[in-house]
């Protein structure tokens, strides 16, 4: 339980860090200067410069056919809540100063709010029942990503844990976390804002 919750600070740093420096930092965002992020995690030499989208608004969503919910990140912010909260309820909110974190059951949503207006920057997903626009879940397979969405551009091993990231030119990113110990399938996924 505790490595699980440091990954998801650790995901959700890195999150935040691409979001601070991606949309502000265009100059650097193919450089490891500033953001903490590198996007050549291979150590080849070659920095890639991101994946291109067709569609943003249906890659960077979400959808359930069991709760008939499909948001995206791109989609308005009270929206999205407003259709969570019809089939969850109130979300759980953790207040983190600049950003705040709203559990709905197996979703999470993190967003910033200035101005009582609501701005959408992550989901976390860590439940079967919603699924990529492309058809991944959890429980599947690093096979499954790779056949949706080609190679990564950035994948590592942490322990028991299996990383596979897609940076998209278009503002956003994917992270998928698998595990060993879930023989090698998709334990969460993130789709986030900002490009690292």
């Amino acid at each position: 339980m505790k490595k699980r919750i440091l990954v998801l600070v650790m995901a959700m740093t890195m999150g935040l860090s691409m979001v601070a420096c991606g949309q502000k930092n265009d100059d650097f965002y193919n450089t490891t200067s500033d953001c903490g992020v590198c996007l050549d995690c291979d150590d080849d030499g070659e920095v890639d410069d991101g994946l291109a989208s067709e569609n943003p608004r249906e890659d960077t969503s979400v959808s359930s056919e069991v709760y008939e919910i499909n948001v995206s990140l791109m989609d308005d912010a009270e929206e999205v809540f407003k259709t969570l909260t019809d089939n969850w309820g109130d979300p759980y909110i953790e207040d983190s100063g600049d950003y705040k974190i709203a559990t709905f059951d197996t979703l999470k949503i993190t967003y910033s709010e200035v101005d009582g207006k609501k701005e959408l920057i992550e989901f976390d997903v860590y439940s079967d029942c919603y699924k990529t626009n492309k058809g991944i879940t959890i429980a599947s397979t690093q096979d499954d990503i790779r056949a949706a969405y080609g190679e990564p551009l950035c994948e590592y091993d942490d322990g028991d844990e299996h990383y596979m990231n897609y940076f998209y030119k278009d503002g956003f990113s994917i992270y998928f976390t698998t595990s060993s110990k879930a023989g090698d399938a998709v334990t969460m996924y993130q789709i986030v804002k900002g490009r690292g």
